[in-house]
């Protein structure tokens, strides 16, 4: 299975994101990705060393700073 197969599978559930070269990663509910993994995250929120920062809202990631994408239980 294609990596943009799976994640599109997660597509209205809630993901945790981390990204490239930085240890701030992302949680929220994914809206849509495209074929370069670029992401549309709602209700996002901006974690460090995993504790709250703050909400960003809306956000779209790059592709290319995606490390990891993880579903999280809801």
């Amino acid at each position: 299975m294609f990596p943009n197969k799976r994640v599109q599978g997660m597509i209205g559930r809630k993901v945790h994101v981390e990204m490239k070269g930085e240890r701030i990663a992302l949680e929220g509910v994914l809206r849509s990705v495209d074929d370069y993994l670029n992401l549309h995250l709602s209700a996002a929120n901006e974690l460090h060393a995993g504790e709250k920062k703050r909400l960003l809202g809306s956000v779209v990631v790059r592709g290319n700073n995606v490390v990891l994408i993880n579903p999280l239980k809801e």
